[in-house]
């Protein structure tokens, strides 16, 4: 086992943000050395903010330790390897590995690990799949015994999901699951999460206010892919409110934020949906701006 390695990652599954603090990999006499420290050339990779590096350092570590017939070592550096993908905007690639090493583990007598499961449902959620993510995200709810942060954090997963189906009844069962957390990362998921529900009530004052306190929070945690959902959320709360200039300001930003991690279809999304407001609210400059950032992102396609 590679120690010291999943309570580091586990804040980066959902979150972008792995800055310093972690547990430092440590090794005992059975251990193989090689193995150990690709994995720590990873991890530290990640905490770098170099997710592609950190991508291919999991993956040769994953070799080792199939090779070494490592189950709890696969585990980890598999859920590495997931981990640093989804950092990197590839939800595919992050699904593909997860399910990969979660057979590899049936193969060799493990039960399902709750950290892989709830990476393959964070990468079904990110492609749009929903309804495969939300069984796979409230099994890990029910395994808090045995990892209470992915338990923490798959209950954000279930209420993202809510948020996006207007489904009152799941988003407050998973701020009630949040409330009361200690670690600032799922306060900001509360805080997240009570946003969608301010909206979805249709308190857009509230929720404006809300969704700032969330970008704030998550920029203090190095999260800058929250930084970025916090931000569209407000401009959504800013345009119901017929704010229509600060709403296209707070989506370009959220836009030209994913579009620097690669997330492709959040940047489109968020840089159209500025250009429009931008226009109605008269914005010729702001306008041109998101566009000119639009067809940035095409010409990296």
């Amino acid at each position: 086992m590679i120690r010291g390695l999943p309570a580091l990652l586990l804040a980066c599954t959902l979150l972008a943000g792995c800055g310093g603090g972690a547990q430092q990999a440590t090794t005992d006499a059975s251990q193989d050395e090689v193995l150990t420290r690709l994995a720590r050339a990873g991890r530290d990779a990640l905490e770098l903010d170099q997710p592609e590096s950190a991508a291919r350092l999991y993956a040769d570590a994953l070799e080792r330790a199939r090779e070494r017939d490592d189950a709890e070592a696969i585990a980890d550096t598999g859920f590495g390897q997931a981990t640093a993908l989804l950092a990197q905007g590839d939800a595919a690639g992050a699904l593909r590995v997860a399910r990969d090493v979660r057979a590899d583990l049936a193969r060799r007598g493990r039960t399902d690990v709750p950290r892989l499961m709830l990476v393959e449902a964070t990468a079904l959620h990110r492609l749009r799949r929903d309804n495969e993510a939300r069984p796979i995200a409230a099994a890990v709810t029910t395994r808090a015994q045995e990892d209470a942060a992915a338990a923490l954090r798959a209950w954000f997963l279930l209420g993202l999901i809510a948020a996006g189906q207007g489904d009152a009844a799941g988003l407050d069962a998973a701020i009630a699951a949040l409330q009361g957390a200690a670690q600032p990362a799922f306060q900001a998921d509360a805080v997240e999460l009570a946003a969608h529900r301010a909206l979805l009530a249709r308190e857009d004052r509230r929720a404006a206010a809300l969704a700032a306190q969330a970008a704030t929070l998550r920029q203090d945690a190095l999260d800058y892919r929250g930084v970025s959902r916090a931000l569209a959320l407000e401009g959504e709360a800013r345009s119901r409110l017929g704010e229509r200039a600060e709403a296209a300001d707070l989506l370009l930003r959220a836009g030209q934020s994913a579009a620097t991690r690669g997330e492709r279809a959040d940047a489109r999304r968020w840089l159209d949906q500025a250009a429009r407001l931008a226009q109605a609210a008269g914005r010729p400059q702001l306008r041109a701006e998101a566009r000119r950032s639009a067809a940035s992102l095409a010409r990296a396609n």
